[in-house]
C-alpha cells in the first residue's frame, strides 16, 4: 500500500479535528485487529503505516471544517432511469435536497455546487463524449480536491498556473445530470444543458428528460454562496481622503437573471458591451454579509472576505469623533488582492 501525500496534504485543510481524530483512531483498530491474523513483523508494519498516516493529516494542517460531511456522495443517484420523472419543481433546489439526502449527504454542498457550477462549470462535448469540468486558477486547487471528495467522483489535474476537474464516466455523468436537471438559473446554461444531455443521451441511447422548471436563487439556499466563489469580488479602495467599497457579481449573457439579483441584494444593475454586473454599495452591504454568514464560501476568496469584513467593521463601528488612519485601511485593502497571487518558487 502507498501513502499518497499529495492528496493527504490537498486535503488536509479541510478537515477538522474531529474527522482526524476519527480516521485515526479508526486507522489504528484496524491496525489491531489486522494484527492478530499475521505475523508479528507484518502487524508492526501494519501499525508503522496507519501511524505514518495519521501523523500526516496533523502536520499537513488542520484549517476548516469544510469536510465536516464528507463521504459518499448522491446515495439515490446511480440509475440513469431514476432521473426520467423525478427533479425538483419550481421552490428548485430546496426539494431536491429533501429527496436525496441521507445522513451521509450534504444538502449545503449540494446548493453551494450548483451556484458554483453556473459561474465556473463546463458542460462540454469533447470527442463525441458529454463531459463536465470545472477549469481554476492553481490557487484554488484545495478547492477542486473538496469538490473531487465531496462528489466521490472525476478526477483532479493541475500544471502550471493552473488546475481542472474532470468528470468522464457515465456513471458518474448521469449522477451529474440529476443533480442540475431542473435547477440552474440562467438561461445560457439551460441551453448549453440540454445540449450536453441530448449528446448524452444519444451516445447511450437512452433518453433522460430535460426539466423546464424555473429555479429561483433566494437568501435561503447556498446557490448564491456557490455563485459569489465562482463571480463575485469583494473590493475595497482607499486614497487619502476617500473609501470606495462593494461588493459584486459579474456574468455574461444574465441581463434578466441580473436584474433578478440586484433586487435581492438591494444593489445597482450594470451592463456593459460584454458582460452584465450587479454592485451593491457600502450602506446595502448587510444583506450579504449577513447572507454569507450563514452559508460559506470555500474558495479563496473566503479569506478575502474576512480582509474585506474588518474594513467594513471598521467603518461601520468607529467613533465620528475618532479619526480614519487611510495609511491602515490601504494595507488592509491591498490584501484583498494579494491573496490570490501565487509565490514562484
Amino acid at each position: 500500500m502507498n501513502l499518497d501525500y499529495a492528496t493527504v496534504f490537498s486535503l488536509a485543510p479541510y478537515m477538522n479535528d474531529s474527522l482526524v481524530t476519527i480516521v485515526g483512531i479508526c486507522l489504528l483498530i484496524g491496525a489491531m485487529a489486522k494484527s492478530s491474523q499475521v505475523g508479528h513483523r507484518k502487524a508492526l508494519k501494519n501499525w508503522v503505516y496507519n501511524l505514518q498516516f495519521f501523523w500526516t493529516l496533523i502536520f499537513a494542517g488542520i484549517a476548516s471544517n469544510a469536510l465536516e460531511f464528507a463521504g459518499p456522495f448522491l446515495y439515490y443517484l446511480n440509475d440513469p432511469k431514476k432521473s426520467q420523472g423525478q427533479g425538483a419543481n419550481q421552490q428548485g433546489i430546496n426539494e431536491l435536497i429533501s429527496r436525496l439526502c441521507t445522513n451521509r449527504f450534504d444538502g449545503k454542498f449540494l446548493e453551494w455546487f450548483i451556484g458554483f457550477t453556473e459561474g465556473d462549470g463546463s458542460f462540454v462535448v469533447t470527442g463525441g463524449k458529454s463531459v463536465f469540468s470545472i477549469h481554476l486558477h492553481i490557487v484554488d486547487l484545495p478547492l477542486l480536491y473538496y469538490i473531487q471528495n465531496q462528489l466521490n467522483m472525476g478526477n483532479v489535474y493541475f500544471k502550471d498556473d493552473s488546475a481542472t476537474f474532470i468528470v468522464k464516466s457515465n456513471k458518474d455523468i448521469s449522477t451529474i445530470i440529476q443533480i442540475f436537471n431542473g435547477n440552474l438559473f440562467f438561461k445560457k446554461r439551460k441551453e448549453q444543458f440540454s445540449k450536453w444531455v441530448y449528446n448524452y443521451n444519444r451516445k447511450n441511447n437512452i433518453n433522460i428528460e430535460i426539466k423546464n422548471n424555473e429555479f429561483i436563487p433566494s437568501l435561503n439556499n447556498g446557490w448564491l454562496s456557490g455563485f459569489t466563489d465562482a463571480e463575485g469580488s469583494f473590493f475595497v479602495s482607499v486614497s487619502n481622503h476617500r473609501i470606495v467599497q462593494r461588493f459584486s457579481l459579474t456574468q455574461k449573457d444574465a441581463e434578466l437573471e441580473f436584474l433578478y439579483l440586484k433586487g435581492l441584494l438591494k444593489g445597482n444593475y450594470e451592463i456593459y458591451k460584454t458582460y452584465s454586473r450587479v454592485v451593491v454599495n457600502f450602506f446595502a452591504l448587510d444583506i450579504i454579509i449577513d447572507y454569507l454568514s450563514k452559508y460559506k464560501l470555500h474558495s479563496v476568496k473566503a479569506k478575502s472576505l474576512e480582509k474585506w469584513l474588518e474594513i467594513y467593521e471598521y467603518r461601520k463601528n468607529k467613533p465620528s469623533s475618532e479619526k480614519i488612519d487611510y495609511n491602515v485601511l490601504k494595507k488592509k485593502a491591498s490584501l484583498i488582492n494579494q491573496l490570490r497571487k501565487v509565490p514562484k518558487i
